[in-house]
């Protein structure tokens, strides 16, 4: 997840997605606050109303809006709901647990509650990265159609309209397509590894439209489907020329917004094309602003990458969960394997059982595990509830400022998961080390330590 998570520029171009045809009211309670506010935005993250707590964590807000998926958005948590005018909902949940204590009741309740139970379902689901990605093409598609299934018959317990429950089941679907589209990045993302899917494999998407304005603006996953349709053509072409030429087949002007905008992330210390990105940029708009945080974002990458492989490591001086400080140097002697984390994180989350598999099988050899929390200092008590629940092992740690730690700034960490090796003498063996899903993260640690 990246740091600057959902840096959009709308003022690149200006333009109404929604009619408003109808007003919603939500109260709600947050126990446990670690944010001061409460928002709801568009599943592309523009704001469509927010609301402050009270001493007591209460809150309400109303809009006009369209029916539709949106975002309930807080702090770093975010849900998708579903609201229809003359709505009136009143929500809950623990700031501690935002997804495990999300809880609707009124009118609109029953479809906002299968929302919450599908993304916990989710999350239980695909848990196991090896069983649901490290299989036979065959084997993941019936995996993807299963999940699918499973959020079908799950729908059909609640009481819920049969607007939604249309656009429900169109939803699954393109979700599915989705997890078709991505699965060899996926799979590169989980488990570490480029693999080549069939022909045969892409059939279902290949006669997906890609001109559907009404899903484009009212389906979240639609959305992603043509973007990253799109992004993966114009990420293929050889040169600035050829993806611009690339992206002047777009047919909808929703889209081109949306993936110009998306050009801006992609300028990254982990993209070798982050310099044609920001020539593209340039090329497609004069818009000032714009193209000079581009150039700024990408003078921060070009700047940030110094540190490498065999480099002294950074210091750090951080504090454990019963109020010890520990430094790096407190460390030498021993290899350290460093994992950056944090608690709203669920690619991180999703490698908590690989760590601890890792911290099993190296626990007589001269390694120490070090999972270092980025959340901010107001969720602390929430990072603490987490380790205990989880029962996490090896070294934790609480970084000072977040991201802006100096050692994360020396070390341009910028997105997580992240991990990083350090020697016994104190130097980087690797800047971003494999992660623990990957099977190349034992075999190097093996070659390393015997």
């Amino acid at each position: 997840m990246n740091k600057a998570i959902y840096t959009l520029f709308f003022l690149v171009f200006s333009f109404s997605l929604y009619a408003k045809s109808g007003r919603v009211k939500l109260s709600g309670k947050v126990t446990n606050p670690t944010e001061t506010s409460v928002k709801i935005t568009f599943f592309d993250y523009e704001e469509v109303v927010s609301a402050d707590l009270d001493a007591k964590g209460n809150f309400t807000l109303s809009a006009k809006i369209e029916d539709g998926f949106y975002l309930l958005n807080y702090g770093r948590h975010t849900a998708y709901i579903y609201l229809y005018p003359k709505d009136e909902l009143t929500l809950s949940f623990d700031a501690k647990y935002f997804d495990k204590t999300l809880a609707f009741e009124g009118k609109g309740s029953e479809r906002n509650n299968y929302l919450a139970k599908k993304s916990l379902n989710d999350a239980e689901l695909t848990e196991d990265l090896e069983a649901f990605y490290k299989v036979e093409e065959a084997i993941y598609m019936e995996n993807i159609n299963n999940l699918k299934q499973i959020h079908l018959d799950d729908l059909n317990k609640y009481e819920v309209e049969d607007f939604f429950k249309t656009a429900e089941e169109k939803s699954l679907e393109y979700a599915r397509l989705l997890s078709i589209q991505n699965y060899k990045s996926n799979y590169k993302f989980y488990l570490g590894e480029d693999i080549e899917p069939s022909s045969q494999f892409y059939q279902p998407i290949e006669d997906v439209k890609l001109n559907k304005e009404e899903d484009y603006n009212k389906q979240p996953y639609y959305r992603y489907l043509v973007n990253s349709i799109w992004n993966k053509r114009i990420e293929a072409a050889p040169t600035v020329d050829d993806m611009f030429n690339e992206l002047r087949k777009v047919p909808l002007r929703e889209t081109l917004i949306s993936l110009v905008n998306g050009f801006y992330s992609k300028i990254s210390s982990t993209n070798e094309r982050s310099k044609d990105y920001l020539d593209l940029i340039k090329k497609i708009t004069t818009h000032k602003p714009f193209i000079e945080a581009a150039e700024k974002r990408y003078a921060e990458v070009m700047s940030a990458n110094g540190l490498k492989k065999g480099d002294d490591a950074p210091q750090f001086s951080y504090e454990t969960i019963d109020g010890k400080i520990v430094n790096l140097s407190d460390l030498k002697g021993k290899y350290v394997y460093i994992d950056v984390w944090a608690t709203w994180c669920a690619p991180c989350i999703k490698q908590v059982p690989y760590l601890k598999k890792l911290e099993e099988r190296y626990h007589n050899n001269n390694i120490v595990f070090v999972s270092i929390s980025v959340d901010k200092e107001p969720v602390k008590d929430t990072w603490k509830q987490f380790v205990a629940d989880k029962q996490l092992g090896g070294l934790q740690l609480f970084a000072d400022k977040s991201f802006d730690s100096d050692f994360m700034n020396a070390l341009a960490v910028n997105s997580i998961p992240r991990f990083i090796l350090i020697d016994p003498e104190g130097k980087i063996v690797d800047p971003e080390a494999p992660r623990p899903s990957f099977d190349k993260t034992i075999t190097l640690l093996d070659e390393l330590l015997n």
